[in-house]
């Protein structure tokens, strides 16, 4: 069997995903590929800045994600290890289109994305597959045979090659990328709570600690994911604790958590990747697997989806869809996006080294800057804007 397609997308997570959704109606024939038939899982990035929110009202989906279960944050409240509030950095307030964060559970975002992709007659979603090759490139476009786990075998001709396939990515190794990556020191361990009780604007809690930030991140639905950074040693450790052996944990670093029931999640690596470029000929690289940053500080899904919005607006339409004209295209964006991105990855990897070296010393000095945050105007309105997307970083 075989398939002719304007834009082959590997990878259905986030990027894969809503880059699909933004190609809808756009009159594109597209087909998507992923290996897993589940929604990835929870401990990922699920709240979405308020710029991204007028991205997807500009595409279309803003309310469907509401009717899907997404819920609205104020903003997020920063606090010293005994609850003292040091700054609060709430959007709510600010003239922008929609001031608040959207939250969604991770699992959910891309099923979201892809449901809204499929109403699109032009899309086909092609899940779970076994393996993909690619067999050719040439001046019409590029020819992948990719088998299904029934063991279906297609042939797909396609003029534009989208690898949205994660960190690991196997189409920037395929492709000959060189990619800079750096594993962090401390991991990052996840756990939830369903008796944590949200304040009335569902604000994110961050606490600083000498041991780094504890996190509390509310969950659409009620509850919270909590993110606590731990040393790479300890990792096995918190692996082999009870849940209430790590409750004693999160209390003894913010002790306004004492009894709090906890559920482990999972612990993650922290791991930031810098492709050296994005394209290659009629192919190009979108979300973790070309920019991936480090998850205690940043807007990894939020940059992606910003990313991505700009790609659309640069590809060729379709009735100049052509080889010639697709990797002018891919250029344009490699040189207007890919230098921001680029900044935002430096600053990101610099707070990624810190968070290594966390101390009583970097908490004083952290928990200082935020004081200063909240009592400078001028300063904490720049604070409120980046945080809600539309910053520089």
């Amino acid at each position: 069997m075989s398939i002719n397609t304007d834009i082959l997308i590997i990878g259905g997570g986030v990027a894969g995903s809503a880059l699909a959704c933004g190609l809808r109606r756009k009159g594109y024939r597209v087909v998507l590929i992923e290996k897993s038939n589940k929604p990835q899982d929870t401990a990922r990035g699920d709240h979405l800045q308020p710029y991204v929110c007028e991205i997807l009202d500009k595409w279309g989906v803003l309310d469907h994600f509401f009717q899907a279960g997404a819920e609205k944050r104020g903003g997020s409240l920063w606090y010293d290890c005994k609850g003292t509030e040091i700054m609060n950095a709430n959007v709510s307030k600010l003239n922008i289109p929609h001031p608040y964060f959207l939250y969604l559970n991770h699992e959910n975002i891309s099923e979201v994305f892809l449901q809204l992709a499929s109403e699109d007659t032009n899309f086909k979603l092609l899940r779970p597959i076994f393996k993909w090759n690619h067999i050719e490139t040439n001046s019409n476009g590029s020819l992948f045979t990719v088998k299904l786990r029934d063991k279906t075998e297609l042939n797909i001709k396609t003029k534009l090659i989208v690898g949205a396939d994660g960190i690991a990515s196997h189409v920037s190794k395929s492709f000959g990328f060189t990619r800079m990556t750096y594993r962090y020191e401390r991991a990052l361990a996840i756990l939830f709570s369903s008796e944590y009780i949200l304040d009335a604007e569902n604000n994110l809690k961050t606490y600083i600690t000498d041991q780094g930030i504890v996190a509390m991140i509310p969950r659409a639905g009620g509850g919270c994911k909590i993110g606590i950074t731990i040393n790479r040693k300890d990792v096995r450790l918190w692996k082999q604790l009870s849940n209430p052996e790590r409750s004693k944990k999160i209390s003894d670093l913010v002790p306004e958590y004492k009894d709090l029931e906890v559920n482990f999640g999972g612990i993650y690596p922290p791991t930031m990747i810098n492709t050296n470029k994005w394209v290659k000929n009629n192919l190009v690289l979108i979300g973790d697997a070309c920019h991936g940053l480090h998850p205690g500080r940043s807007q990894g899904m939020n940059t992606s989806i910003k990313c991505i919005d700009q790609l659309i607006e640069i590809l060729p339409p379709k009735v100049g869809f052509k080889s010639a004209e697709i990797s002018k295209s891919l250029k344009c964006y490699q040189e207007k996006v890919k230098p921001k991105i680029d900044y935002i990855l430096e600053k990101n990897h610099k707070i990624g080294l810190q968070m290594d070296k966390f101390n009583e010393l970097t908490e004083m000095k952290e928990i200082n800057k935020y004081k200063e945050l909240e009592q400078n105007v001028d300063n904490a309105y720049k604070y409120r804007m980046n945080s809600a997307g539309y910053g520089n970083n």
